[in-house]
């Protein structure tokens, strides 16, 4: 046993007052009585004349020494190492990872478990602890610091909550092995159901791992079917993945927005995953969702998003003299309808377009809005020719808009190479110069290839469609948004036009987030929550609004098999206690109150 203060021994003092109390006379009081009983013991009038009595036994006095024994005992803070050594310092690690949704019994999940244990925990502590919280999930946030009222750490623990992001130990070990070492001495507790490699560190690992049965919705999406007729319909197509040792056969419910569109039952094996297809869905709203009715361990996964964007044919605008070759490969490409003309005075005056195809040419004035691609561009202030070159070999580098022909090799009898601007990566290389680039700039997407097609072979090779397939896909991305699914934590830069308004995001919460309009270098990173996020922006006094989804991370959260690991020493699998010591106060509490209650007693038959 060890105390945590000494002073309350100063109030020892009241002990001999109390017996001094019960040692002084009380006051005579006058009553008649008979002459004849002065004679009797005589001596008493001489004890009468001195002001204390002979210390008799009395309980009441002895029942009053115990509760101020009992009382000062308290104020000593004495407690029981039952955990070992006493650390002023200690680290709570929380793990707040969405697989800590999981239900680790029938009625807790597993954060909840953590919760409970690491609240007692926080009361076995010595009253000068001080406690730093630290959570885990992606990356490692501080929840508190140096904090020794015990009432305050246990309503932040209280309010902790699951995440839907993934789980990753490392981020936290490494802030709290920074945190530690400045202590001479301390103590480190991780609360998580994921192996935790500690490296140098040494720390506690409660390992809240428990076999569950769970069904998780893996993905969603949905594309447009055409029959023989050319007639379009919807397919919506999406995984489930079951996670028990039993098949289980579930409803899956289909919503167009709120409304409940299609209904069908999936029998997905044992351990196993299974496609569902949902056909000729009439698509109600803008946005899809998949929900699994079946009822299991882990609820956040049950549901899977879509976000229904406007499909339909892309507009592109091709300023050439003559191209033909150029021309019959966007032709064939079923999704774009092609616009052709020579007059520069026609670009943007009547309508807009998705993409223009500027060919050997560049305009003085740039439409407002629409990806750009150069073909040849001469040198001006929109491309920078650093050099002429001929009758070189010129290779395709490894870019997202070359897949297939990554190394692909093909000659030139004259072409161009252009200093590449900051905000762009190069695709068209001539071994020493940059000939073909692209990127995003200004909110909108621009590619440069610095060859006449007419002076190369490469018409003439099967890479040539490819290549323009590849660029078609890569420039027809016209949106804020580059992609349509992303997962929780991810951080995303969107494309937002820099003569617009500030850009909104809306969480699936409703929580909205402003951005500024230049955001080319700002990555919105309040993905935390899987679902549907909307985002829009005012350009030209003319609303625009797109939508995109992050997926739940069933891969890492809700397929996981195996248990907390540590290097070190850890807490056994079947300890359900975590302590640091048992305070000891609220036990003397009741012994007083019993002290107290006794003395009543005593007193009412006394009296």
């Amino acid at each position: 046993m060890a105390f945590n203060h000494w002073w309350p021994l100063a109030f020892l003092i009241f002990i001999p007052i109390i017996i001094l109390l019960y040692m002084l006379k009380q006051k005579a009081k006058e009553y008649p009585f008979s002459s004849s009983m002065l004679w009797r013991e005589i001596y008493n009038n001489l004890e009468a004349a001195t002001p204390f009595d002979k210390l008799k036994k009395n309980l009441l006095m002895i029942l009053q020494i115990i509760t101020v024994l009992l009382l000062i005992f308290a104020l000593m803070a004495p407690y029981l190492k039952t955990g070992g050594s006493r650390y002023s310092n200690t680290v709570l690690v929380i793990d707040t990872s969405a697989s800590m949704g999981i239900l680790y019994d029938d009625t807790h999940t597993r954060l909840e478990e953590a919760i409970d244990r690491a609240c007692d925990y926080v009361d076995s502590l010595s009253e000068t602890t001080q406690v730093t919280i630290v959570t885990s999930n992606q990356e490692a946030g501080i929840i508190k610091t140096n904090v020794t009222d015990k009432g305050e750490l246990k309503q932040a623990l209280r309010e902790l909550t699951v995440t839907d992001l993934s789980g990753d130990t490392g981020a936290a070990v490494s802030v709290v092995d920074s945190m530690t070492g400045q202590w001479e001495q301390y103590e480190a507790v991780f609360l998580t159901d994921t192996p935790v490699e500690l490296g140098n560190l040494e720390a506690r690992v409660i390992n809240l791992y428990t076999d569950y049965q769970n069904l998780s919705m893996d993905y969603l999406s949905y594309g447009t079917v055409y029959d023989e007729n050319g007639t379009p319909s919807v397919t919506v197509i999406g995984k489930i993945t079951n996670d028990t040792a039993e098949d289980v056969t579930t409803d899956v419910n289909l919503y167009g927005d709120d409304t409940l569109l299609m209904v069908q039952s999936v029998r997905v094996p044992a351990g196993a995953s299974q496609i569902f297809y949902f056909e000729q869905v009439n698509v109600q709203g803008k946005t899809l969702m998949a929900e699994i009715n079946e009822p299991d361990d882990l609820a956040a996964d049950n549901k899977a998003y879509a976000a229904v964007n406007e499909e339909g044919q892309k507009k592109v605008l091709l300023v050439t003299e003559d191209n033909m070759f150029l021309e019959k490969a966007v032709t064939n490409i079923s999704w774009v309808d092609l616009y052709k003309t020579s007059q520069l005075t026609a670009v943007g005056q009547n309508e807009t377009f998705d993409l223009y195809i500027f060919d050997g040419v560049i305009p003085e004035t740039l439409p407002a809005e629409g990806n750009i691609l150069y073909i040849n561009p001469p040198s001006g202030e929109e491309c920078k020719v650093e050099r002429e070159i001929e009758n070189v070999s010129l290779s395709f580098q490894q870019a997202e808009i070359t897949s297939y022909i990554e190394d692909f090799s093909f000659g030139v009898s004259k072409a161009r190479e252009y200093e590449r601007p900051l905000w762009a990566d190069s695709f068209i290389s001539s071994g020493q110069g940059c000939v073909g680039y692209f990127g995003e700039n200004g909110g909108r997407r621009i590619a440069v290839m610095g060859f006449d097609i007419h002076h190369s072979d490469l018409a003439l090779q099967a890479e040539f469609p490819i290549l323009i397939s590849n660029l078609m896909d890569y420039m027809m991305v016209s949106g804020m948004v580059a992609e349509e699914y992303y997962e929780t934590g991810d951080k995303i830069v969107f494309n937002g036009s820099v003569n617009g308004s500030d850009l909104t995001v809306q969480a699936p919460d409703g929580e909205i987030t402003t951005l500024p309009a230049a955001v080319s270098t700002i990555a919105y990173a309040d993905t935390d929550q899987a679902g549907i996020y909307r985002i829009s922006q005012t350009v030209n006094e003319k609303e625009k609004q797109e939508m995109f989804v992050v997926r739940f991370p069933v891969e890492e959260e809700s397929h996981g098999t195996g248990e907390a690991e540590v290097e070190t020493e850890t807490i056994g699998e079947d300890e359900k206690s975590l302590s640091g010591g048992r305070d000891l106060r609220n036990l003397i509490v009741l012994f007083i109150l019993l002290a107290l209650t006794v003395e009543w007693l005593v007193y009412i038959r006394q009296h």
